[in-house]
């Protein structure tokens, strides 16, 4: 518990360069979200982030999304009303020796207004499951039954992390993530 006049505890923020390039760099140079994301970065990776800026995720969303065991943070990370803040960074839980750490899993808007867009929750999704909710419920509907709890391509973020601490990350490769090519 933080004492008045003593500062969050913070944590290990790690960002895989190929996960930064398909969440970020997928957006227009000097758009609003991009410059968002790119502010953040830097400070995250050198300072960490602190723990009461973390929120865990919804295990299970009325948007069909299922984010068990993942955090979001509110971008731009700052003291406001979340309305100001319309971005998101969905991280993923981690361990090794010992010290605990965050990976970034997907970033993206928190609640788009348009349809054709994907909130950072579904990407976070599809980042997890191999595909977003709404082509899962999609795939059942059409075949007459209702959507499954849990798709055959779950990976668990327990997973996940265990492929960030790999000793493939030691050697300079980037964790598989289960991403979807």
């Amino acid at each position: 518990m933080n004492t008045p006049g003593s500062f969050p505890a913070r944590v290990e923020v790690r960002v895989d360069p190929a996960i930064w390039k398909q969440e970020v760099e997928r957006l227009r140079k000097g758009s609003p979200a991009r410059i968002a994301a790119e502010r953040e970065r830097a400070r995250l990776e050198q300072h960490g982030i602190a723990e009461t800026d973390l929120e865990k995720c919804k295990p299970i969303s009325t948007d069909g999304t299922r984010l068990p065991d993942l955090t979001k943070a509110r971008v731009p990370i700052k003291d406001a009303p979340a309305s100001d803040r319309p971005y998101g960074f969905v991280f993923a839980p981690g361990a090794e020796n010992g010290r605990e750490y965050v990976t970034l899993a997907a970033f993206g808007i928190r609640h788009p207004k348009t349809a054709d867009t994907r909130s950072v929750y579904e990407r976070a999704h599809k980042r997890l499951h191999g595909r977003f909710p709404d082509q899962e419920r999609s795939s059942s509907a059409s075949a007459g039954r209702s959507a499954p709890v849990r798709s055959p391509q779950v990976r668990s973020p327990q997973t996940l992390s265990a492929q960030v601490r790999a000793p493939s990350r030691a050697a300079g490769r980037a964790p598989d993530w289960g991403l979807v090519r």
